[in-house]
């Protein structure tokens, strides 16, 4: 350990500050001991030379930087160019059930796709229109689905169309429209515009109760299949599992892969995206009806193999319970946060781009996170920084590890 290091340890009591070969001016060092508190950082050369090290092995609340691991196990589980499916079956009847396998960019765009696409079967008119949510339990053991009404809270289905969200908005004259010309109202839609404020554009989740979501997923899929030339007789709600009387007419695949999903989950740190590919990544495993207790293990099991023993289950190292980083309970270290980035470094353009940096920010009430890389000329600097403390003190300490890589 260098002379200034081991002159900065007392700014942190009990804690370890060391800072490596680039040496920081000895006013930084104090100022970054100061910002990070009881939290931890670390800075590393394109070449793995440590920079900056600072309690890096205390266990801390991840929130969002979660994700990381989560599109890194995703990608080891499914696959870059894995593509989520959506299944239509047909009965004797001249029914149409729409079976969810929960991909999370069941969007307006893909319904219109596929509605063109079984169009295009010969499929002229259907009986009823029946939603078949049942390849996800009931009620996955998730924290996202705490009871908020903000979009960020949205329920987790194995059919959801939009990310479970409707977005509504006003013209000047009053008059409700939808938030996006690419999706039509709904009956439903219009139901839940007279819950909120009108007047101000807003996209709202579609609730804790499960019918009200797939209410507006058959009710979007009906427009978009009348629009393809496809009658729909019967217009009332169907909800049914798919058995043994219906046979599989098409098995959509997504227009994204993996990839593209990734980009979403980690640019918008969309909790809907991550605790769809949680759940599906068990569901790989294990098979239908995914559930939380099986994405779990496969989670744990999967971080294991790639990190070693305990991460992923062990608060030391890595604890995941779910792929949102909305749980509290789960933990993570500056060391382990490392680890995974310098596995997660092919992707790194998969990651937000601000201030010089690929970052995945991570943000609860006290919790103020980066992790990612900062961009030079000789390469991406991986970083990690872990705060539990009432200011938000993480771009600060990011400039400072910016000034670090320029004194080199």
């Amino acid at each position: 350990m260098s002379y200034l290091a081991n002159n900065c340890r007392h700014l942190v009591p009990g804690f370890l500050l060391m800072v490596l070969p680039g040496l920081l001016m000895a006013a930084d060092q104090g100022r970054l001991a100061q910002l990070v508190g009881n939290g931890s950082v670390m800075l590393r050369t394109p070449d793995g030379e440590e920079l900056v090290s600072i309690n890096p092995t205390l266990s801390l609340t991840p929130a969002s930087v979660l994700k990381l691991p989560l599109a890194q196990v995703a990608l080891s589980v499914l696959g870059e160019d894995f593509r989520f499916e959506t299944h239509f079956y047909q009965n004797d009847n001249g029914d149409l059930l729409v079976r969810g396998l929960g991909d999370p960019f069941l969007v307006s765009e893909e319904i219109e796709l596929i509605a063109e696409q079984l169009a295009q079967l010969g499929i002229s008119e259907v009986r009823r229109l029946i939603m078949d949510d049942s390849a996800f339990e009931p009620a996955p053991d998730l924290p996202i689905e705490s009871g908020a009404l903000d979009p960020y809270a949205a329920r987790n289905s194995a059919l959801a169309v939009n990310f479970n969200t409707v977005n509504l908005a006003w013209a000047p004259s009053g008059e409700l429209r939808s938030g996006e010309p690419q999706t039509p109202l709904t009956p439903m839609a219009r139901e839940l515009a007279t819950q909120v404020s009108a007047g101000t554009p807003q996209r709202i989740n579609v609730g804790q109760n499960p019918e009200t979501g797939l209410r507006q997923a058959q009710q979007l899929f009906s427009i978009f299949l009348e629009s393809a030339g496809i009658a729909v007789i019967d217009n009332e709600f169907y909800r049914q599992a798919v058995n043994d009387n219906w046979t599989l007419v098409y098995p959509h695949r997504s227009s994204r892969s993996l990839r593209d999903n990734l980009e979403g989950l980690l640019r918008y740190s969309n909790n809907f995206i991550a605790n769809q590919l949680f759940l599906t990544i068990g569901a790989q495993e294990h098979g239908y009806p995914a559930t939380a207790v099986t994405a779990r293990e496969v989670l744990q099991q999967t971080l294991t193999s790639l990190y070693g023993a305990g991460v992923g289950s062990d608060p030391s190292k890595l604890l995941m319970i779910e792929g949102s980083g909305l749980g509290r309970s789960q933990r993570t270290t500056a060391a382990t946060m490392m680890a995974i980035l310098d596995t997660f470094l092919p992707y790194a353009d998969l990651l937000p781009e601000q201030d010089d940096s690929l970052r995945k920010s991570g943000t609860l009430t006290g919790v103020y996170n980066y992790a990612g890389y900062i961009s030079r000329t000789d390469g991406l600097y991986p970083f990690v920084i872990l705060t539990s403390q009432p200011a938000n003190n993480r771009d600060t300490i990011l400039r400072l590890l910016q000034r670090e890589i320029a004194a080199r």
